[in-house]
């Protein structure tokens, strides 16, 4: 049985009861946390766990240097990596955009980033609850700035922050959209307390080398990723959201009777809905 007071306090889903099947209990909207400053400008995200502060231990450029050739520590100190290689290594395979899901999202993001950021009404690319099915319309931004939604959760699963590296070039089309002025933002399941591990998971592999994206993660024992991109959205426009399931793109699809009903939001899937393998693990 469907609680349908909670749901219409969401503001839409009441209007999809009929479509929605199980016992579903969907709490209302939490209080907003205090949120955290994006390193990368003066945009606050509200949703956003804020990161713990990890102090560096002084001893920890010293041991980069320990044992290393002489020149090292001249060489540390300007910036410079010295390793074994005597030669470049053989460039890695050319990913097309065409059969590659990533490069399809940033793409989308890196073209539609422009229109996000003007003056004119903008859409952002979360479903709007209450349209009809059949002519879905996309919530409207309040903000200019910019951003993606990568959902870091595997089929459903909550996060394992232990996962292996993440592809390179991944890594390297991210930087591309921070420096296109694209806040790159991180959602997962796990509660708020654990963002540590987030944090240095997305820093380890690489896909966050700096520490700088938002991490989204539930704030309260009630908090629903859905809430938490729809909070996002406040502070900035989302324009593209990466998953490896539709229920990553609108909690709907999880409690839809009949997933036919909800076949004019295919329409959405790669055209600001991409659904993509997981970026780690």
């Amino acid at each position: 049985m469907v609680e349908v007071g909670r749901l219409a306090r969401r503001g839409g889903l009441l209007a999809l009861a009929p479509l929605l099947g199980g016992c579903v209990a969907v709490a209302a909207l939490p209080v907003l946390a205090s949120g955290a400053m994006f390193a990368g400008g003066n945009v606050k995200i509200r949703a956003a766990t804020p990161r713990p502060k990890v102090a560096q231990p002084p001893r920890v450029a010293a041991e980069r240097t320990a044992g290393a050739p002489a020149g090292a520590e001249a060489a540390a100190g300007a910036g410079i990596v010295l390793t074994n290689l005597t030669a470049l290594p053989p460039p890695g395979p050319v990913r097309s955009a065409a059969a590659d899901p990533w490069r399809r999202f940033v793409a989308w993001a890196l073209d539609r980033a422009p229109a996000a950021a003007g003056r004119a009404p903008r859409r952002s690319v979360l479903y709007e609850p209450g349209s009809s099915l059949a002519l879905p319309r996309m919530r409207e931004c309040r903000a200019e700035t910019p951003a993606v939604v990568i959902d870091l959760d595997r089929e459903g699963a909550p996060f394992a922050p232990a996962a292996a590296p993440a592809d390179p070039a991944l890594a390297a089309d991210l930087a591309r959209l921070r420096e296109a002025g694209i806040v790159v933002l991180w959602l997962t399941a796990l509660p708020a307390d654990r963002v540590g591990e987030v944090a240095e998971a997305l820093r380890a592999s690489g896909l966050d080398p700096e520490g700088r994206d938002p991490l989204l993660l539930a704030r309260n024992p009630d908090d629903r990723k859905q809430t938490l991109r729809e909070d996002a959205n406040r502070d900035v426009c989302v324009i593209a959201i990466a998953g490896d399931r539709k229920g990553d793109f609108d909690e709907l699809f999880d409690y839809l009777r009949d997933p036919a009903a909800a076949v004019s939001l295919d329409s959405f899937l790669g055209a600001g809905w991409f659904l993509v393998p997981p970026p780690l693990g």
